[in-house]
């Protein structure tokens, strides 16, 4: 009698039964395992929903998974708040063999105004947040606390003429901690707007609060006539704010501007004459190096002219031309600039050289500006000076270089080269001192030589020694010295007459002159070099016959042994 099977019962004993049953086990371990993930949950709380404008309160949004940090996109928050740099903290713990994570974000919140505002659902992975309602408003418990900072301007005058510059001073007092904090200079069609100086700091404690106080001043000169408005500075920077138990820090934006001023320009007036000049206060003065009346041809002379106008840039200062005569020889260093108490100076270094002997005149100067203040033309001059220009010694003739660039044109003409700023008065006055004595040195050594007393000289007496003319002015290159270099030159061109390498080294000479003595656009010192005539000097001394050997003097008594 044949048994009847069931279906279900042939089926679990099919040869693949195993591996169905197998693959039922490996399905179900992984339903089990995936479960937490698609059992996770996105939670979005709040510390309130009720806050004043810019009160401080708290964001957290959590999530039961390990996720990454940047899994959370929190820039929908910028319409209606200010929201700090989020903290993000993660955790992994196991309870009773169930392993659970989690991730967490705060952030730092804060209304921009009154009214209902709603914090949008975050998405993060395949689960979402809820969104949340907040109502802010101008709270009488907890009134609009304005950040801790003011800003005040201060001018010098609201008229003022055209090109005139005045000063614009800004001063901040700021209370609160910063970030990012710059200030923005004022501004207006019309004017030109540039900073003085650095800022200036200081901590001052009012009312047992520590504040930091910056003072900055800017320069503004105006270049059109008419009425200008002038945008006042702005201060603009983020406040550093973080609530009690918050983890993120808020950073809340502030904006502070000063008021706007009218500026009335008023334009040239008629009737003026000369360069237009506007300023409060322009003053003049003049050195002479040395002071005297007479002088010697080839001795130099020194003029120092001092220019000071109060609040004008450097770029604004005046170029001034004297006219020379052509009796002498002019030689200009570049200005110097500096500042000092407001008033911006240009000093102006000439060496006067007198080539004629005579009555010589040099010229006075004439500067025409306007006085802001008085609003009158006014006048500043400089006196000329007369001289008697005695003989020279002939070794201290210097012939200078002739400027072929300056033919035809004054004989003083300062341009706006890049500034120097030096705090003293140089070292030219030294530098004459040391020239003039050197000249007397060795005028006297060569009189003493020449014109000695020959009758008193003993035949066992030796001649005084002091260097030849190629050696002084060899060490005078060296030296730097350049006059000096010229005179020895002179000396040994009277005593060398015609010589092969006469020329080169003449020309050489007056290369040394030149740089050391040219305007300010033509090459300077740095611009030569002492090695050219140091070698011309060098082949000359080379070249220079070698004395005779002189023949031995008997003595007047012979010998008491003859000579065999």
């Amino acid at each position: 009698m044949m048994r009847k099977i069931a279906p279900n019962a042939r089926a679990l004993r099919h040869p693949s039964c195993p591996a169905s049953f197998a693959c039922w086990i490996l399905l179900a371990l992984m339903t089990v395992i995936s479960l937490p993930a698609y059992a996770a949950q996105a939670v979005a709380t709040v510390s309130k929903t009720r806050v004043a404008v810019n009160e401080v309160f708290q964001l957290t949004i959590s999530i039961d998974d390990s996720v990454s940090a940047n899994a959370l996109d929190l820039s929908v928050l910028d319409k209606d708040f200010h929201a700090g740099s989020p903290a993000t903290s993660s955790r992994t713990s196991m309870i009773n063999g169930v392993v659970t994570r989690q991730t967490e974000w705060r952030i730092a919140l804060a209304t921009k105004a009154e009214g209902q505002f709603t914090i949008p659902s975050f998405r993060i992975g395949a689960t979402s947040t809820d969104p949340i309602v907040i109502t802010s408003e101008q709270s009488s418990t907890q009134p609009l606390v304005e950040p801790d900072i003011t800003i005040s301007t201060e001018i010098d005058k609201q008229q003022l003429y055209l090109g005139e510059s005045i000063r614009y001073t800004v001063r901040l007092m700021i209370g609160e901690q910063m970030s990012q904090a710059t200030l923005v200079p004022p501004a207006g069609d019309g004017l030109e707007v540039k900073q003085i100086g650095e800022d200036r700091q200081a901590e001052p404690v009012l009312n047992g609060r520590r504040y930091l106080s910056i003072t900055r001043e800017y320069q503004i000169t105006a270049h059109e006539p008419g009425q200008h408005q002038l945008q006042g500075a702005e201060f603009r920077g983020n406040v550093l704010k973080q609530g009690r138990g918050y983890g993120s820090t808020l950073r809340v934006p502030v904006e502070k501007q000063a008021g706007d001023i009218t500026l009335d320009v008023k334009d040239i007036p008629p009737g003026y004459t000369g360069l237009w000049l506007p300023t409060e206060d322009l003053q003049l003065t003049q050195q002479w190096q040395p002071e005297s009346d007479e002088i010697r041809v080839g001795d130099p002379i020194t003029r120092l002219i001092t220019l000071k106008m109060k609040h004008t840039e450097q770029s604004k200062m005046p170029n001034l031309s004297l006219d020379y005569p052509g009796s002498v020889k002019v030689y200009n260093e570049k200005p110097v600039y500096s500042t000092v108490n407001g008033y911006t100076l240009m000093t102006l270094k000439q060496v006067i050289i007198p080539r004629e002997q005579g009555n010589l005149n040099l010229p006075s100067l004439t500067v025409n500006w306007w006085n802001t203040t008085t609003s009158q033309q006014e006048t500043s001059q400089l006196n000329g000076l007369t001289l008697s220009v005695l003989p020279g010694d002939p070794l201290n003739n210097l012939a200078l270089p002739q400027d072929k660039s300056t033919l035809g044109q004054p004989a003083f003409q300062v341009t706006h080269p890049a500034p120097e700023i030096i705090n003293d008065t140089g070292w030219w006055p030294w530098l004459t001192a040391l020239f003039a004595a050197l000249w007397l040195l060795s005028t006297g050594l060569w009189l003493n030589a020449r014109f000695g007393d020959k009758k008193n000289a003993t035949p066992s007496a030796r001649p005084v020694s002091g260097p030849t003319p190629l050696e002084g002015m060899r060490r005078a290159v060296q030296a730097n010295h350049p006059i000096q270099a010229q005179m020895y030159y002179q000396q040994w061109r009277r005593h060398q007459g015609e010589h092969p390498l006469r020329e080169q080294l003449e020309q050489a000479v007056n290369q040394m002159l030149a740089a050391h003595y040219q305007k300010p656009s033509d090459a300077g010192p740095a611009d030569w070099s002492n090695h050219t005539l140091l070698s011309l000097i060098d082949s000359i001394n080379q070249q220079r016959p070698k004395q005779k050997t002189q023949p031995k003097h008997h003595s007047v008594l012979e010998p008491l042994v003859p000579e065999r």
